[in-house]
């Protein structure tokens, strides 16, 4: 992770010193406004995977709001470091505390929640790079799917107000093992949603890809660029959607509105993007000083690679809650629907 990704001009796209702006490339005004939400003030918030893009974002803007503290934790050590760089005075104000712990170690899960009394939980920590959990399945489980539940029932028990999971449209109908595995994720989630009655909630936040995260297409195409290699692309008619990292850290925030109740919601992405178009714009941005190659790799067609991503099921119907995000109707899932499609895309991972 660099530092780049947390400072104010994190919706930048950063190549051979030439800068790009999010809304160089699309059709979208953004709006970096964010009031402050009463419903946040003296809150103690754990941010999972508080390092990587929408962690480090959420932790930037929750800074902004009224909240008591936030647990930062991470496994990577180096993006620890980065943080404690960039917050320095939040950590000096007690504001911010940094913990490198995997969130598969129930011991340091544990720790957290009884040395801190958490109220919500942006759970942002996962797995994502498609191409390499195909061959991963056993530790893309135990990341997306086990710790997840395991950090679940952990805040129930230490009587936590909310779970915030985010989810991602490859986890609708879903056709590579990432997809899956957060598939499988939201079934158990949503069986939780539907048998208690508590006063927890548990609410799920699909969106599609945010530009310029780690480890997206645009630090592919960075990487290519400034290196002079061939740019790759799937198919001339691939789609994808893509907001901003501050529409993503907008949405998480609002959906913490306890008047929000449990259940899925969706986040407004708006219209999906040619991928190629995307570098178009790209390119004519820049002042290269060689004519980039253009490689397209349609022969070689991954699998696991969708031409058009989906936000939802056929049989999801959706209400507007705000101008954010929508809500699924979940009155088409049963327990019954559930387990077995557990069952379906468990057996496809092989676990």
């Amino acid at each position: 992770m660099k530092l780049n990704v947390l400072i104010d001009t994190a919706d930048i796209l950063n190549i051979n010193n030439q800068i790009i702006h999010f809304e160089d490339i699309f059709d979208k005004k953004i709006d970096v406004s964010l009031q402050k939400n009463n419903y946040l003030k003296n809150k103690t918030i754990l941010i999972t995977g508080g390092a990587g893009s929408i962690g480090s974002s959420l932790i930037k803007h929750l800074l902004n709001q009224n909240i008591k503290k936030i647990i930062a934790l991470d496994h990577s050590e180096y993006g620890i470091f980065q943080l404690g760089l960039f917050f320095k005075t939040a950590i000096e104000n007690k504001k911010l505390f940094l913990i490198l712990g995997d969130i598969r170690n129930q011991d340091t899960i544990n720790h957290i929640f009884s040395t801190f009394p958490i109220q919500i939980i942006y759970h942002a920590a996962a797995y994502k790079h498609i191409a390499i959990l195909e061959n991963n399945s056993t530790e893309l489980i135990s990341v997306n799917t086990e710790a997840t539940l395991n950090i679940l029932f952990t805040a129930k028990k230490q009587n936590a107000e909310q779970f915030i999971f985010i989810s991602t449209d490859k986890a609708v109908n879903p056709i590579n093992k990432m997809g899956i595995s957060k598939r499988i994720t939201e079934l158990y989630l949503i069986k939780e949603v539907l048998t208690k009655k508590d006063n927890f909630k548990v609410k799920i936040l699909r969106f599609g890809n945010v530009f310029n995260s780690n480890g997206s297409i645009f630090n592919i195409f960075k990487f290519q660029i400034e290196n002079k290699l061939p740019i790759t692309i799937n198919h001339k008619s691939m789609k994808r959607y893509f907001i901003s990292k501050f529409q993503a850290t907008k949405g998480l925030i609002i959906l913490s509105n306890p008047l929000f109740s449990s259940g899925i919601y969706i986040l407004n992405m708006g219209q999906p993007y040619i991928i190629e178009k995307i570098l178009f714009k790209i390119l004519q941005k820049l002042n290269l000083d060689y004519t980039p190659n253009i490689s397209y790799t349609k022969s070689k067609s991954k699998k696991y690679e969708k031409f058009d991503e989906e936000l939802n099921f056929s049989y999801e119907t959706q209400e507007k809650i705000c101008s954010e995000c929508n809500k699924i109707n979940l009155n088409n899932y049963n327990l019954k629907k559930i387990e077995m499609e557990i069952k379906k895309y468990s057996q496809l991972l092989k676990i």
